[in-house]
């Protein structure tokens, strides 16, 4: 499979590899990952649209995979306001400003939703789709056992700086120490703000852009299937379609948050999903 990256520079200095899978041409659909992970969470997924006749494109956030260090601390805001606005710049240049549709994991659909609430009418007309990947900011701690683990890495955080990822078995990257404050807040305060107050699930309602969620039965902490619910149903419009995928839905297995996307089973029903999904809304070229 071809790929090919090049280096793209944010407005704030942070300088970004994004890489393109398969054909050159067509509607650029874009995949990125969430926290303490990088590309190769979603190089397997773009390589199976890529064989299918997408035109891919593979970013790293800032301070992740091919991406350079950060420049200074950030936090999700940064990663919405900057990188994604970035990406969107580059891959909408090179693809002739085509629709954009978007397919993040975890938090790299986190970023996009957040991108939109604050540019709804760029949105609706530069997006084709959003595809959220076990994606949710606020439901992380509803139950006290969370609740307790978010309490505990809270205070870690405070002692510490960046989280690294084996700290909690979640992935191979370490993590923004800023970041993550912000992620705990949301969790334990159940409200999904910007650093500056921003209501971002209030400002999806403006939001018109089809959306595709999916959420793992299996996922019971980092993503659980009420907080990818409730960032789905936030949005704007009628094109929405939500599916849980575990066991008694008649999936496989009850997907935890890496294997909805990253397994053999996801290769054969969620891939197929999100395929699917991104063709009939006009992702492959004529």
């Amino acid at each position: 499979m071809t790929a090919l990256t090049v280096n793209i520079a944010t407005r704030d200095g942070a300088q970004l590899a994004l890489t393109r899978v398969g054909r050159e041409v067509g509607a650029p659909v874009v995949l990125t990952h969430g926290t303490f992970s990088n590309h190769r969470t979603c190089m397997a997924l773009a390589e199976y649209l890529a064989r299918r006749g997408f035109a891919c494109w593979v970013f790293d956030w800032r301070g992740h995979g091919f991406s350079a260090k950060a420049p200074t601390s950030y936090t999700f805001d940064t990663v919405a306001r900057e990188d994604v606005e970035a990406v969107i710049n580059a891959v909408g240049a090179k693809s002739g400003m085509q629709r954009i549709y978007w397919v993040g994991h975890s938090g790299g659909g986190l970023v996009a939703a957040m991108w939109m609430a604050r540019n709804p009418v760029r949105a609706a007309s530069e997006f084709g789709g959003l595809v959220l990947l076990a994606s949710q900011a606020t439901a992380a701690a509803l139950t006290w056992r969370n609740r307790i683990l978010v309490q505990v890495m809270t205070g870690w955080i405070a002692c510490g700086g960046r989280l690294p990822g084996w700290l909690l078995r979640v992935g191979p990257e370490g993590e923004e120490r800023r970041l993550m404050q912000q992620w705990c807040r949301w969790s334990l305060s159940r409200t999904f703000t910007g650093e500056d107050g921003f209501d971002y699930q209030r400002a999806l309602g403006l939001v018109k852009v089809p959306v595709l969620a999916l959420a793992g039965s299996g996922d019971t902490f980092i993503a659980p299937a009420q907080g990818c619910a409730t960032l789905v149903s936030g949005f704007a419009g009628t094109d929405h379609t939500y599916r849980l995928c575990g066991r008694d839905q008649g999936f496989r297995e009850d997907y935890t948050h890496d294997r909805l996307i990253l397994s053999r089973n996801a290769a054969r029903e969620t891939w197929p999903l999100v395929e699917q999904w991104l063709a009939v809304r006009g992702a492959l070229p004529a």
